[in-house]
């Protein structure tokens, strides 16, 4: 329920809550490319998009909003 929540919230499309979940499981942009069969430009084009949505710079920051989102949704 949390990440459909910050989904929603953020406007997330669908290719990029692909990304997103691939980045709370702690994945790289090289290996999310590998996994989606995609460049890893596209990847961090997709990642880029779905910061700037979050109003967040990294990876750490979107693991700790996501953290925060469950919790609450505890």
């Amino acid at each position: 329920k949390g990440l459909a929540d910050l989904e929603a919230r953020y406007g997330i499309s669908s290719r990029e809550r692909e990304v997103l979940g691939h980045l709370v499981d702690g994945l790289t942009a090289r290996a999310i490319a590998e996994r989606m069969y995609l460049s890893v430009p596209t990847v961090k084009s997709h990642i880029y998009r779905i910061y700037k949505k979050m109003g967040i710079h990294s990876q750490e920051e979107l693991l700790a909003l996501v953290e925060e989102e469950l919790v609450e949704g505890a």
